[in-house]
């Protein structure tokens, strides 16, 4: 798998929704339930236009893909600190 650059990535992301793909569903407790968030992160430019914020998570990416208008171009896999050791 290719890394993209900087001046990559901001081409492909500049003022454009866009998702993340962890890789595996992540987890969080929320008022002392442990729950399931999902794998992917839609990611939506924010009002300043100079960063992103993430909008939703879900574990259906096609679901996530229509309803947010993301080309599978845009749906990038994000590498973790999980990911880069083992």
């Amino acid at each position: 798998m290719k890394e993209a650059t900087m001046d990559e990535w901001t081409k492909l992301t500049k003022e454009r929704i866009f998702i993340s793909d962890l890789g595996e569903n992540r987890m969080a407790e929320i008022g002392g339930t442990v729950t399931v968030l999902g794998r992917y992160a839609v990611w939506a430019p924010a009002p300043d236009g100079h960063h992103h914020r993430v909008v939703e998570v879900g574990g259906n990416c096609a679901e996530l893909m229509e309803k947010y208008g993301v080309p599978q171009e845009r749906v990038l896999r994000l590498l973790t600190a999980e990911a880069c050791h083992g």
